[in-house]
């Protein structure tokens, strides 16, 4: 079951998905790594993109989040708004102790998420938000891509030197201008 983060009324949410006034939850420190959480949210798997242009609720200012502010990230066990890193990283709401421990456990880093992984997560927000006329997520359409080798920076250089000859590269010679 996905769990909300960060949809505070200010921005339209209410009853159970609001966790109520953003000015009530700020706070003057967040967590000893909130920077790593910041990268962590910011990394997040997009589940909508929607095209609009929001401010900061709070200073009505633009931020680095203000295009597609609402969009809807995840990282299969968490939703939230795109913005929401900007509200940690600025006002240091509070968060909740099982997403500390979760993002903590993958030592900050982002899981996964494709194919069959995303379909459940994505027909689950959809419902979740009352969206009637979203089609169901076809898993069977995308599939998991084989794992690849990915060369080290040294087997890179290696290669690439083997494989481009050392010379001008095909560039003809500058002919000498004259002096008039």
């Amino acid at each position: 079951m996905l769990r909300l983060l960060g949809f505070f009324d200010d921005f339209g949410h209410s009853g159970v998905v609001a966790a109520g006034p953003l000015a009530a939850q700020v706070q003057a420190s967040g967590e000893s790594d909130e920077a790593e959480i910041v990268e962590y949210l910011d990394a997040g798997h997009r589940l909508t993109h929607f095209m609009e242009a929001g401010v900061d609720v709070l200073t009505g200012e633009a931020h680095r989040h203000t295009s597609g502010c609402s969009s809807l990230v995840t990282d299969g066990m968490w939703v939230w708004r795109a913005d929401f890193a900007h509200y940690l990283e600025v006002y240091h709401v509070p968060l909740p102790g099982d997403f500390v421990a979760r993002v903590r456990g993958l030592g900050h880093q982002m899981p996964d998420l494709v194919g069959a992984d995303f379909a459940p997560v994505f027909d689950e927000v959809v419902l979740g938000f009352g969206w009637t006329h979203v089609d169901p997520w076809d898993a069977e359409s995308v599939l998991r891509p084989p794992p690849r080798a990915v060369p080290t920076r040294a087997e890179f250089v290696s290669r690439a030197r083997r494989e481009r000859p050392a010379g001008p590269w095909g560039k003809a010679p500058r002919k000498p201008r004259l002096n008039r």
